[in-house]
């Protein structure tokens, strides 16, 4: 009985493990889409539709991330994420003059 036990708690550590590698995978890669997507909701949305931009920057999120990252990332991540990806754009726009006139002058 004592073994059934533990082959049991072992089994759901490792699941539990692959869960939680996965879910950093994925938080990795959507945060690499998010400053792009962000980016391009501000160029075509421009300024004062922040509402619109988050539902835009959401939805295309969704579109690129596989079905089980959709799973494994909560909608509060990805509140974060986003948060994250337009306070990394503001600065990447402040700093390259160029990419501020592309995307609008934000």
């Amino acid at each position: 009985m004592n073994e059934k036990i533990i082959i049991l708690i072992a089994a759901m550590l490792i699941i539990l493990a692959l869960i939680l590698l996965l879910q950093t995978k994925y938080k990795k890669q959507a945060a690499e889409v998010l400053l792009y997507l962000v980016t391009r909701a501000e160029q075509q949305l421009g300024g004062g539709t922040g509402q619109l931009k988050y539902s835009a920057v959401t939805m295309w999120l969704y579109e690129q991330l596989p079905s089980l990252a959709r799973l494994l990332l909560p909608a509060r991540v990805i509140d974060g994420m986003i948060e994250d990806a337009v306070e990394r754009m503001k600065m990447y726009l402040e700093e390259n003059e160029k990419a501020k006139m592309i995307v609008g002058g934000v």
